[in-house]
């Protein structure tokens, strides 16, 4: 079908900065779309080869809308004329056609963002690519035990809960440097004798894990590109074990990041990676996890229908959760606290716009809930629900409230807890309710903020 748009140039055409290849190979479609129709090819034409609407494709080249099912992936490159492996649809395809930088991995290169995500597409639909060393991290030079056991393995499933729950209660900066040290010795188990299919699979299993939490430690101390290839090294060893839900973890983790650092549409593109596993795993709870963070995303858009339509999503799929099957990582979103914990950073992202600020009351509503749920085991978490009152507080015009709740959150950080992301959200708000401070509580939060020890 692809002659009837005269010749696409798929194979060295660029486009925003982007070869065309990249864009498919990240499943960037819109950009795909707006390519085509800057071309001359109408998004109607576009449509009637893809099996959709004309206004469907303008929401999908307008970002309204975001191309995340496996199926709709097919037909578009079949209808476009599309080499399959490109897009990562294909198991008998090379998914590396495209050029691999060379070299070994080295943690003082920046990443690029846009290889990354290239890559990170074709794991989700089952193709671990050839090359994917030069993105993960260097675990240095360490000599592997010779044997391994069943107990080896639960060691490191144990190592990791001790070390997520320290995380939890003091923050990254408490335990990074140990999980990380703790997963360059690990990783090597994998190269010791001993390891039958089974053992090797809970293995890998249980080092995802171990990779997916030094990830988020590093992210929690502003530490992105360390964080994203321990993420991706999770995703390796998540897609080896075939774990489906560990592994919309790992997409869920490195959409965070992306959304800590305001790269929304890249966001976007690994939230909806994560759902295409999600989705084949059937794990509900994954998949509410997904649709919630895709409506922060939405959020901080400022489209305010998208955000209820993604919050309606992930609140059906969490009544089908079952609490004692669903996986480990994904407890938390079960948690009533953590529900409206999110609901409240949602809703306050989304009345920080002009025309979105009717709801400040639903966000302030949420976030009065999530404090009074929230336990003290869960340290950073009930810091980010103080931040929410605060800031709702201040967006309904409770300037008093606002200032009160905020040196609460500073009062509250500097209890010990080692995260520079409460540093940048305490920032953040600051940056809410300077405007403010002629009220003299807020003025007292400024002071207290700018002589904390964080």
């Amino acid at each position: 079908m692809s002659h009837s748009f005269g010749d696409p140039q798929w194979h060295t055409a660029t486009y925003g900065g982007s070869t065309l290849r990249a864009l498919l190979a990240r499943h960037d479609i819109g950009a795909v779309f707006r390519y085509l129709n800057d071309r001359g090819v109408s998004y109607s034409r576009i449509g009637a080869a893809t099996n959709l609407t004309g206004s469907r494709v303008w929401e999908y080249a307008h970002q309204k809308r975001f191309v995340t099912e496996y199926k709709l992936l097919e037909r578009i490159a079949e209808g476009l004329g599309i080499p399959r492996h490109w897009m990562g649809l294909s198991r008998t395809e090379p998914a590396t056609a495209r050029p691999v930088p060379e070299g070994p991995p080295d943690a003082d290169r920046v990443l690029d963002h846009q290889d990354l995500l290239a890559f990170v597409a074709a794991i989700a639909v089952g193709t671990i690519p050839a090359g994917v060393d030069r993105w993960l991290p260097d675990l240095g030079d360490l000599v592997p035990p010779e044997h391994v056991t069943a107990a080896d393995v639960e060691t490191v499933e144990i190592v990791t809960t001790m070390h997520r729950r320290r995380d939890a209660a003091k923050g990254g900066g408490a335990c990074l440097s140990s999980a990380r040290g703790y997963a360059a010795w690990a990783g090597k188990l994998r190269y010791a004798s001993g390891l039958d299919d089974g053992l090797a699979i809970r293995l890998n299993r249980a080092l995802a894990d171990l990779h997916n939490l030094v990830g988020w430690l590093a992210h929690d101390l502003d530490d992105h590109d360390t964080a994203r290839r321990h993420l991706t090294q999770s995703l390796v060893l998540a897609r080896r074990a075939d774990a489906l839900p560990l592994l919309a973890n790992g997409y869920y983790r490195l959409g965070r990041v992306s959304l800590h650092q305001r790269r929304t549409e890249e966001a976007m593109h690994l939230f909806g990676l994560g759902q295409l596993v999600a989705q084949q795993s059937g794990c509900h709870a994954s998949v509410a996890i997904l649709h919630a963070n895709t409506a922060w995303a939405y959020a901080l858009l400022g489209q305010d229908t998208r955000v209820t339509d993604s919050l309606i999503r992930a609140r059906d799929e969490l009544r089908q959760a079952d609490p004692d099957t669903a996986p480990t990582w994904t407890r938390f979103a079960l948690e009533p606290a953590d529900t409206h914990g999110i609901s409240a950073v949602i809703y306050t992202e989304l009345a920080s716009h002009p025309d979105q600020r009717q709801h400040a009351e639903t966000a302030l509503s949420h976030a009065h809930q999530a404090v009074d749920l929230r336990t003290s085991q869960d340290q950073r978490s009930r810091i980010f629900d103080q931040i929410s009152l605060a800031s709702a507080s201040i967006l309904t015009g409770d300037h008093a409230a606002g200032g009160r709740n905020a040196v609460a959150a500073v009062d509250l950080a500097e209890d010990g807890m080692a995260s520079a992301r409460v540093r940048d959200r305490l920032e953040a708000l600051w940056v809410l309710a300077a405007p403010h401070q002629s009220d003299s509580e807020i003025a007292a939060f400024g002071r207290r903020l700018h002589t904390a020890t964080i």
